[in-house]
């Protein structure tokens, strides 16, 4: 018994130590002359409800708008829905993609999506992003207000990661142009 367990031990080191580390994929910064396009993907199945299946899309795109607006995004943006292939070379597209929007079956409304970040053939991804709140009792807008709530407090979070690469971003363009102005001769 012994021997299984130091046999299995020493194969387990040996693969460890053959492994090859993934591909290290350059960090995607966002620059103040990017226009960022927002790609919903909406893969939400609502359990027989209708409840507000047609308008999704348009709800989405004004809670990032609103957002976006309340934070004073620099950047301009484009929010289309998947499979818009619009984007131009060189420019940022951020890809949400919605699992979760409405009740989780355990009385609470739940908003969870994926978010990453693309620019030519570099991907970056953020991470999934969450919230849940009771489910409210009464009427429809009642409940559209809930749902629109979580969705909205899972954007804030994600847009706050993006702006930390906006940012950061926003540096590297200014040390990039302080190396510059040292770079013109003094004959000149």
């Amino acid at each position: 018994m012994k021997i299984a367990i130091l046999l299995s031990c020493f194969l387990t080191l040996a693969c460890l130590g053959s492994a090859r580390p993934k591909k290290d994929v350059p960090y995607i910064y966002l620059r103040s002359t990017d226009t960022l396009y927002i790609q919903v993907m909406d893969s939400v199945y609502v359990n027989g409800s209708s409840l507000g299946e047609n308008d999704r899309f348009h709800r989405v795109e004004k809670i990032l708008e609103d957002v976006l607006e309340d934070i004073k995004f620099p950047l301009a943006y484009k929010i289309e829905r998947f499979g818009a292939q619009r984007t131009p070379p060189n420019q940022p597209r951020l890809d949400l993609t919605i699992f979760k929007w409405g009740n989780n079956g355990l009385s609470e409304v739940e908003a969870r999506f994926s978010a990453s970040i693309k620019r030519d053939y570099a991907r970056n991804k953020f991470g999934t992003y969450f919230t849940r709140t009771p489910a409210p009792f009464g009427g429809y807008d009642r409940v559209m207000r809930a749902h629109n709530e979580v969705m909205e407090e899972a954007v804030a979070e994600m847009v706050m990661e993006l702006n930390t690469r906006l940012s950061v971003g926003l540096l590297e363009e200014e040390k990039g142009e302080a190396e510059g102005e040292n770079d013109v001769s003094e004959s000149e």
